[in-house]
């Protein structure tokens, strides 16, 4: 049965079981008193790939919800004292003004502000600060290379894959459908743990040696060869790389910027509302 033809069975359905439902408005599968709840309301809340056992069951949980809800806020204002409820009115009013400013001062934010951070902006930052930014974790750019230890030019790939020229590089390209599989973006920092488990277990004396001297290594089972570099490393509880850091940088000095931003934006429109006598403060 298709999903629309389910829905009408479902709103027969709830009609012939529910003297509730007596001139009610059309689509309504639902009511509390004067309050009605439509299946417009709650459609977005109910998957199309559902059986219709499970399209039942989900849609009598929200009537469920939505009864419950309501019959709760009646309670609760049956049963608050008068100062109670005032509290609580004047705190959803704060909350709703917090939410209006929040979402107004994101836009303009967004529509006004130059969020662009330069090179030398997070230079700068870095040298100012990077005596609180401590490698939590031994950290590599590496390459490596997973290659049947029978193919023939394994002399050559390795001397390549060792001095890694522009020439070199295209070469291995080239012929990379040869290799198990491989990676040749040394750029990027890796947690040197996370790098290493794409291999067969290097004893861990092994591991930190290739690490700190930033060492070629040569790995072979029975069936592959591995080709490993690391072309740079930094260990635990020495300071961070600008590079490592470089987007948690520019985050950091997109949101200073944004605080100032908003700042000064707040500051113009109470000065504004002064010199149009819009903001009058009366002496005390």
């Amino acid at each position: 049965m298709k999903f629309k033809h389910f829905i009408v069975y479902l709103i027969v359905f709830l009609i012939s079981s529910c003297n509730l439902f007596e001139n009610k408005p059309v689509r309504a599968i639902a009511k509390y008193k004067s309050n009605y709840l439509f299946f417009e309301d709650i459609k977005k809340y109910i998957p199309k790939n559902l059986s219709e056992k499970e399209s039942l069951v989900l849609i009598e949980n929200e009537i469920a919800k939505w009864a419950k809800n309501h019959i709760l806020i009646e309670q609760a204002n049956i049963n608050l004292d008068n100062e109670k409820k005032n509290q609580l009115l004047v705190m959803a009013k704060e909350y709703s003004d917090e939410l209006f400013s929040f979402h107004y001062k994101e836009k303009i934010v967004k529509s006004l502000m130059d969020t662009v951070v330069n090179q030398n902006s997070i230079d700068e930052y870095y040298k100012q600060n990077k005596i609180n930014y401590k490698l939590n974790e031994d950290i590599v750019k590496a390459r490596f290379i997973k290659i049947s230890n029978e193919n023939f030019e394994i002399p050559n790939i390795r001397n390549r894959f060792r001095r890694f020229n522009k020439s070199d590089i295209s070469f291995l390209d080239s012929i990379s459908l040869q290799f198990s599989s491989y990676s040749f973006n040394d750029s990027i920092w890796i947690n040197k743990d996370v790098f290493f488990s794409k291999f067969p277990e290097v004893r861990d004396y092994v591991k930190n040696n290739i690490v700190k001297k930033n060492l070629f290594y040569q790995l072979e089972d029975s069936l592959e060869l591995y080709l490993i570099k690391v072309s740079e490393s930094a260990l635990r509880n020495t300071i961070a790389p600008i590079d490592y850091l470089e987007p948690t940088l520019r985050q950091i000095l997109v949101n200073k910027r944004k605080l100032e931003f908003i700042r000064n934006f707040e500051n113009e429109l109470y000065i504004d509302a002064i010199q149009t006598k819009e903001l009058e403060i009366y002496e005390q």
